[in-house]
């Protein structure tokens, strides 16, 4: 299964989920997209594991902090791990958004 077959389908019970852009109704939804891979272990010299940085965007017009906590929550039993999240509000579209960054070793 791929890194983004393995987010969609982590995610998807929790909120609307897509790669890169959703294009869906719902008003709180989540996008993601991997920003990096590197090789995480190397031995015989093949790679044997790959880091993933992954962005994960969630969007709504009210408190999407359960959301948010979901998500962490589903990802980490993947074995995710967060290293970095921001809140924004984006006033013209009047949505709120938290920004999460996470990597994971496959």
């Amino acid at each position: 299964m791929s890194i983004n077959s393995m987010i969609i389908t982590a995610l998807t019970p929790i909120a609307p989920t897509a790669f890169h852009e959703y294009t869906g109704t719902a008003t709180t939804y989540m996008t993601f997209y991997t920003y990096n891979q590197r090789a995480g272990l190397i031995a015989d010299d093949d790679e044997k594991t790959t880091v993933y940085s992954v962005q994960l965007d969630i969007f709504g017009k009210g408190n999407i902090e359960t959301v948010a906590q979901q998500a962490k929550q589903a990802l980490k039993a993947l074995g995710f791990a967060r290293t970095s999240e921001i809140e924004m509000y984006e006033s013209t579209t009047k949505t709120f958004r938290k920004s999460i960054s996470l990597r994971v070793s496959i």
